[in-house]
């Protein structure tokens, strides 16, 4: 298990794994398929590849297996839900939430392809979560104009190379999402209107206005080469204390100790992601879609 190390973020644990690569036995299949509520069962047979579907059932079965550890109950009394978009009041698609057992626990998760992350935060406090794994981006000059503040953009094309680009706006992208997700307006609150301070060193406070309005303390989490990943929880506190370097390679060190207990657990009670389905729609979709307009207009 990950911890972060600033006193804003007080009792926020987080949680990092990888699917396996290789297909599951019949019998680990079985086991995860079961745990899944039908609503579960249902968006895994919609994924078209099957990769994508063993990837979203292994991650989605450990989160009923950790929440049942968390709320000492069995896995499949679990019921998730959605509280309201602080935008516009449906429930379709605000921030998820354990729905039963009763719990004042908030808690968020993201998934990129066979990574995911999980953050769960003290009471009341809001937290938000994104993993992405990094790769080439067809579109990357339009989705600079169009999902980057000013500040960003300059932080990111002052970088003397393209994989430093690219390194740089998947950090400004993960923070936007940590941060949006927390709010639980996601996307639509706008990515290009928010500034997540990728440029300063260790965790940044970001402050929203409008719906959901509130101060974040955002920070990046060092998960390994190939992958792109953030923070975001609610600051309740009159300040938030940076985290400095020295606590920043404590983290990092946290998270290779997690990567090798990750690979010792195999049955229940593995360090496992937590459920989220808004976090599903991540960053390869969006730049996906971007990647065949793009096409599509040349």
């Amino acid at each position: 298990m990950l911890r972060t190390h600033s006193r804003a973020l007080r009792g926020l644990r987080l949680w990092h794994g990888t699917a396996a690569r290789t297909e599951p036995s019949a019998e680990d299949w079985a086991e995860d398929w079961a745990v899944l509520s039908p609503e579960e069962q249902q968006r895994a047979h919609r994924f078209m590849r099957s990769a994508e579907t063993g990837h979203y059932v292994h991650a989605h079965a450990r989160v009923r297996r950790i929440m049942a550890g968390l709320l000492d109950c069995p896995p499949g009394a679990i019921r998730f839900g959605r509280e309201p978009c602080p935008g516009c009041g449906d429930a379709g698609h605000g921030r998820p939430r354990v729905a039963a057992p009763a719990t004042a626990l908030r808690f968020n998760h993201s998934r990129s392809e066979a990574a995911w992350l999980l953050a769960v935060a003290p009471e009341g406090q809001r937290v938000g979560a994104d993993v992405e794994r990094i790769r080439p981006l067809g579109a990357f000059a339009g989705l600079i104009d169009s999902c980057l503040a000013p500040d960003e953009r300059d932080y990111v094309t002052g970088a003397a190379d393209p994989v430093r680009r690219r390194l740089r706006f998947y950090r400004c992208w993960v923070r936007k999402e940590a941060v949006l997700k927390a709010v639980g307006t996601g996307l639509a609150g706008g990515l290009a209107r928010l500034d997540v301070r990728p440029a300063e060193t260790g965790a940044a406070v970001v402050r929203v206005d409008g719906p959901g309005a509130g101060r974040f303390l955002v920070q990046d989490i060092p998960l390994g080469r190939g992958l792109a990943a953030a923070v975001a929880g609610e600051v309740t506190g009159d300040r938030a204390e940076e985290v400095t370097d020295d606590r920043a390679e404590e983290l990092a060190a946290d998270c290779a100790d997690s990567r090798a207990c990750d690979r010792a657990d195999s049955r229940v009670g593995e360090r496992a992601a937590l459920f989220g389905d808004s976090s599903e729609r991540t960053v390869p979709e969006f730049i996906n879609g971007a990647d065949e307009m793009a096409g599509r207009a040349g």
